[in-house]
C-alpha cells in the first residue's frame, strides 16, 4: 500500500506538472501567433506583452499591446492597449474564421499625427497587409460585441491649427457583429477590426471642442477618406459599424458611401461629394470658439 501511495502521488505530480508546462507554453503561443499575425495583417510592428488562456473558461487576457508608427511618423506607438479580455471558448481559437463572443479593450491610446497632409491612421489604412511570418493564412474574426473602455486620443503638434498636444477622453462605445455581416462571411481580418477601433476613436475626438474648428474639419475630412477605402476593401458591415459611431453630418456622408457600395457606384465619389458637402456646411456657419 506504501508503494501504490507512492506511485499515485508521482503520478499526480507529473500531471501538474504537465498543466503547468502546457500552460506556460501555450500562453507562449496565444502571443507569438496574437503578435505575428496583427503585425502582418497592419503591416507595422505589434508587439504582445503578455497572453494569458484559462483553460477552463476559454477567456485569453492580452497585455502590453503597441501597434508601431506607419513609416515616417514620430510617436513610437501610435496605438496601445492597456488591456484586452477576449471571450472565445478554447476549440474555436482552431477555427477558421475564429468565432469571439465579446472582446473588451481597456485604456486605449491613440496618438494621432499628420505629416505631408496625411494623418498617420490614414497612413495606416493605405498599408497593404502581408502573409505571417509563420506561414499559413491570415487570421479572420467573426465578433459578437467589441467594448471600448477608458479611451484616450493624442493629438499632436504639427497638425495645421494645433500649437500645443491635446488630450481627448473618449466615451466608451461598442461595435457589434464584426465580420459577420453582408460581404463577410469569412471574417475580419485583424486590420479591420484594428481601423475599426481607431477610426471610431479619431471620429469621437473630432467632436471635441477642445479641439480648434479647423483641426475637427480635418480629422472628420479624413475619417471620411478612410471609410472610402474599408468600403471598397471590406464591404458594407464595416461602413455599417462606422456610421453608428459617428458624429451625424460625418455619419450622414458615410451613409452615402454604404449606399454607393451596395448599388454598385463608385463609392470614392460619393465620399468626395460628402466631403465637399461638409466643408461647404463649415464655410456656410462662423466658425465657433473652442472652450
Amino acid at each position: 500500500m506504501k508503494y501504490l501511495k507512492w506511485i499515485v502521488l508521482g503520478v499526480v505530480a507529473l500531471v501538474l506538472v504537465g498543466l503547468v508546462v502546457v500552460y506556460v507554453n501555450l500562453n507562449s503561443i496565444v502571443r507569438k501567433t496574437v503578435q505575428s499575425q496583427a503585425t502582418a495583417s497592419l503591416n507595422v510592428q505589434t508587439t504582445v506583452g503578455g497572453a494569458s488562456v484559462n483553460l477552463f473558461s476559454g477567456n485569453v487576457g492580452l497585455s502590453d499591446v503597441k501597434v508601431d508608427s506607419p513609416q515616417g511618423f514620430d510617436a513610437p506607438d501610435m496605438f496601445t492597449l492597456g488591456g484586452t479580455k477576449v471571450d472565445v471558448t478554447y476549440g474555436e481559437l482552431r477555427k477558421d474564421p475564429v468565432r469571439v463572443d465579446e472582446i473588451v479593450i481597456d485604456r486605449p491610446r491613440l496618438v494621432v499625427e499628420q505629416k505631408g497632409g496625411k494623418f498617420n491612421f490614414k497612413a495606416l489604412m493605405d498599408q497593404q497587409s502581408r502573409q505571417p511570418s509563420e506561414g499559413g493564412e491570415p487570421m479572420k474574426l467573426v465578433i459578437g460585441k467589441l467594448a471600448v473602455n477608458g479611451a484616450q486620443v493624442a493629438l499632436r503638434p504639427g497638425i495645421p491649427g494645433l500649437a500645443n498636444e491635446i488630450n481627448v477622453t473618449i466615451p466608451s462605445f461598442a461595435l457589434e457583429k464584426i465580420g459577420s455581416g453582408e460581404g463577410a462571411q469569412n471574417g475580419a481580418a485583424i486590420k479591420e477590426v484594428v481601423m475599426l477601433v481607431v477610426t471610431t476613436m479619431a471620429s469621437k475626438a473630432a467632436e471635441s471642442e477642445q479641439l480648434p474648428p479647423e483641426v475637427r474639419m480635418l480629422l472628420k475630412g479624413d475619417v471620411e477618406s478612410v471609410a472610402k477605402e474599408m468600403a471598397a476593401k471590406y464591404g458594407g458591415q464595416a461602413i455599417e459599424e462606422l456610421k453608428k459611431n459617428l458624429p451625424p453630418e460625418v455619419g450622414g456622408a458615410v451613409g452615402n458611401v454604404l449606399d454607393a457600395a451596395k448599388s454598385g457606384k463608385d463609392p470614392g465619389k460619393s465620399v468626395e461629394e460628402g466631403i465637399r458637402g461638409l466643408i461647404d456646411k463649415k464655410k456656410d456657419k462662423p466658425a465657433t470658439q473652442s472652450r
